[in-house]
């Protein structure tokens, strides 16, 4: 009796043990998938994202097309007016003015800075140009020899330039300058019948000479304008001179 006695109580011990495991089991297992309930509610959140694109797109049409106007209004500004053509045909330098800005200038027996020297210059002095070489003047005088053309003052004294009005064109602006002694002439070519207005800016009024050689008008140095009307075809030309220290100059012609 002891025996099958202890043997019940451990039956019922290992059955109350074996139920209580699987209530454990059970009331664990139902936690376990609680976290699968919260994917569903996460899902919806990216389908909104996709909506900032359309709203992008439209943006960038309307800046393109105001740009392709300026372009075409580009273009239609460039058309200019053309200019006179102007052709030197003669250059010829006959003084310079000593500007050295290590004055005095040095005169020197041969065309390069280690050759004699044969005398000294001080800036403001005009020299007669006999010739050029290499970038130095050989004057004469009472210093003749070399000296460098960079330290002087220099510009045509003999000067021809031809000049050719452009297609529309009846105005042009004639500016230089002498230094010493000198003559500047500028040829062009009238019709018949063209009226030529000449009007001094500085300085001196030119001569204006014709085809034949002749003036067109009397000189008279402070003439302010002439205007006259061309009698034969030909090439005409206004002409300066000087015959000191040299000056400035301007003048505009017009032909109609």
């Amino acid at each position: 009796m002891p025996f099958r006695s202890s043997a019940l109580i451990w039956f019922r011990s290992s059955t109350c043990a074996t139920l209580l495991a699987m209530m454990a089991a059970c009331s664990s297992a139902p936690q376990s998938s609680a976290p699968s309930a919260s994917s569903p509610t996460a899902a919806p959140q990216s389908p909104a994202k996709p909506t900032e694109s359309p709203t992008a797109a439209p943006q960038s049409i309307p800046q393109l097309s105001p740009e392709s106007p300026k372009s075409d209004a580009a273009s239609d500004a460039k058309p200019s007016g053309s200019k006179a053509a102007r052709t030197v045909e003669k250059c010829v330098i006959r003084m310079a003015k000593v500007n050295d800005p290590e004055s005095p200038l040095n005169v020197r027996s041969s065309p390069n800075a280690s050759s004699q020297i044969l005398g000294q210059l001080p800036n403001g002095t005009f020299v007669d140009v006999e010739n050029e070489q290499d970038g130095w003047f050989k004057i004469t005088g009472e210093k003749p020899g070399w000296i460098a053309k960079s330290r002087t003052e220099n510009n045509c004294g003999e000067k021809v330039e031809r000049i050719e009005f452009a297609g529309g064109q009846d105005n042009i602006e004639i500016r230089d300058r002498f230094i010493g002694t000198g003559s500047h002439t500028y040829s062009f070519n009238l019709s018949k019948g063209q009226t030529l207005t000449v009007t001094r800016d500085r300085q001196v009024f030119p001569r204006i000479v014709a085809p034949d050689g002749k003036d067109l008008v009397e000189y008279r140095e402070d003439r302010k304008s002439w205007t006259g009307e061309v009698a034969a075809t030909g090439d005409y030309a206004v002409i300066f001179e000087s015959n000191f220290k040299g000056y400035e100059y301007g003048v505009s012609v017009e032909a109609r």
